[in-house]
């Protein structure tokens, strides 16, 4: 009998002998190398006047992309000799990274989902052609109310609107729908029709560069929704679309103050890995390439 903690314990299905041919250290070292390879053209650009998120970078499949080919690289990085030990435990740390891939993915599909409840109905309401603005409560921007009030309520102000509101709130229910298929695709790709640790770590070379794409679908189906507030609520009130161009606003400045800034920093802090990753193995010094890894496909 296994005791609580050991039956925690995360259990790596190896790879069976007969289902790939050679052995099975030989094959994840060629796949290291070949991480690395992949990794170098990226890694060893120069630093001055350069961007981390460039067309290489892109290549790559940015953050998703380049976190599995790091720890894919790591296996012998330091030239030595793999012992079956250490590939046990790469295995293990393997198993890790994809339980980090499934919580990640599957965080993304629940906030997908959410927007996507949330932007359907309004969608629907949106699309009705009821007018909901108060003609007559002067709060609201009928009789009685200031000037500027009454020239939000005229009709190409609404029309204007409308359209706008359409749009976003589509395009919203568009990159939420599209979060959550990838999403679909992804959790049971890499947790059930794989066969084994080995095959999802090999499919992931193959394809590295698809998780990416999750998360600007993800947050952009919610910055769309933040954006279509002040319209939709146009039909409302100019009061209720001022105070929700709010959140609006802090939604195109958060490209820059927040998502911009911080995948410079993440980017940049992987660029740097991948240079030290590529330095010990004795691929490069000072910018030069020493050994090329043999890439085994």
């Amino acid at each position: 009998m296994l005791d609580g903690n050991e039956s925690k314990k995360h259990r790596v299905r190896m790879t069976p002998v007969s289902m790939l041919p050679g052995g099975r250290k030989e094959r994840l070292c060629a796949m290291a190398a070949e991480a690395r390879e992949k990794l170098r053209p990226w890694a060893l650009q120069p630093v001055s006047g350069v961007s981390t998120f460039n067309r290489l970078y892109m290549a790559l499949g940015e953050q998703e992309g380049v976190g599995g080919l790091l720890h894919i690289a790591s296996l012998g990085a330091d030239g030595s000799e793999v012992t079956e030990e250490e590939i046990d435990a790469f295995l293990q740390r393997s198993d890790a990274f994809f339980d980090g891939v499934f919580h990640t993915v599957n965080q993304f599909a629940i906030v997908a989902a959410l927007v996507f409840t949330i932007s359907v109905p309004l969608a629907v309401y949106n699309l009705d052609g009821i007018e909901t603005f108060g003609t007559r409560d002067a709060a609201l921007g009928g009789d009685g109310s200031p000037a500027w009030y009454r020239v939000w309520h005229g009709p190409r102000a609404q029309h204007a609107c409308h359209w706008a509101s359409c749009l976003l709130i589509s395009l919203s229910v568009y990159c939420s729908w599209e979060a959550i298929s990838r999403c679909f695709m992804l959790i049971p790709t890499y947790s059930l029709y794989m066969p084994d640790m080995e095959a999802r770590l090999r499919f992931f070379m193959l394809h590295y560069d698809r998780i990416m794409w999750v998360w600007p679908y993800t947050w952009g189906s919610g910055c769309l929704l933040l954006l279509a507030l002040p319209f939709l609520g146009a039909r409302m009130s100019p009061v209720i679309s001022m105070c929700t161009a709010i959140p609006a606003v802090g939604a195109i400045r958060m490209i820059k103050s927040t998502c911009w800034k911080w995948n410079n920093i993440s980017g940049d802090f992987q660029h740097e890995l991948a240079k030290q990753l590529l330095a010990a193995d004795g691929s490069a010094q000072g910018g030069v390439e020493i050994v090329r890894g043999e890439v085994v496909s």
